[in-house]
């Protein structure tokens, strides 16, 4: 799978939990971390390369510290 398809498949079965709050890390020389809480206490944690991020536009997303739009991907 790659990280669309599974940040899709994580937020379509945690949604009903309540609301999911994303977070990146700064950028480092080989990428972000990606996190994304949900209230039930599971975590989605990917390593996202710069490279990924720029072919699926997502560097911006990161670099302003995702708060929760990470729910409006999968909706």
């Amino acid at each position: 799978m790659n990280l669309l398809s599974d940040l899709e498949d994580f937020v379509h079965d945690h949604r009903p939990h309540g609301t999911l709050t994303g977070d990146a890390t700064e950028p480092a020389w080989n990428g972000y971390l990606l996190t994304v809480a949900c209230p039930c206490g599971v975590v989605f944690a990917r390593w996202v390369t710069l490279e990924e991020a720029d072919a699926l536009s997502l560097r911006g997303a990161f670099d302003w510290r995702l708060t929760c739009p990470v729910a409006a991907w999968a909706a």
